[in-house]
């Protein structure tokens, strides 16, 4: 007994209902990846600004959440250069943001990518890329300055190139100025 060809109906089903399980199967697996990294967070990232070398300046890298403006002074400053458009923190960032910054030192400059921010039970995760360019005759303190709202998180994650980096507890003590 020969099989019936299949209709012009049932060929154009089959296909579509196996594309609405595998998209169905994306948001599924989406959806458990959003539950696992919690809710991602607006965040901005700034740039002009050099480490102190009274910062930390032994280490190979630092992990600081800031607070307030007098410790973000105490571990930055200002690069003033000609022509520069580099996009600094707002006088008043504190009254609404905390600062999250990873610094890396050493013989080459590297670069920061912010892939996402995402906060779950108080815990903040910063997801990002570095990458580095190296140098032979300069020593350098590159710093990744990132802000996002101020919230009542007990601690923050760095997660650098999909490695856990550093996990920081954040004080709660440091008035906002």
């Amino acid at each position: 007994m020969a099989k019936e060809p299949l209709s012009r109906e049932k060929s154009i089903v089959l296909p579509a209902a196996i594309t609405v399980a595998a998209v169905a199967c994306a948001v599924l697996l989406f959806a458990c990846w959003h539950l696992q990294e919690g809710i991602a967070l607006p965040f901005d990232t700034y740039s002009g600004y050099f480490v102190s070398n009274k910062f930390e300046p032994n280490a190979a890298e630092s992990f600081v959440v800031v607070a307030n403006q007098k410790r973000f002074d105490e571990v930055f400053g200002v690069a003033m250069v000609m022509g520069d458009k580099s996009r600094r923190l707002a006088k008043d960032i504190f009254a609404r943001s905390i600062v999250l910054t990873a610094i890396k030192r050493g013989n080459a400059v590297y670069e920061y990518k912010v892939q996402n921010v995402a906060e779950r039970d108080g815990v903040v995760t910063i997801r990002y890329m570095v990458t580095s360019t190296p140098s032979d005759s300069a020593s350098f303190a590159c710093p990744m300055i990132v802000s996002i709202p101020n919230r009542n998180y007990s601690a923050v994650r760095f997660v650098e190139n999909g490695k856990p980096a550093k996990t920081v507890e954040v004080r709660h003590s440091e008035p906002h100025q």
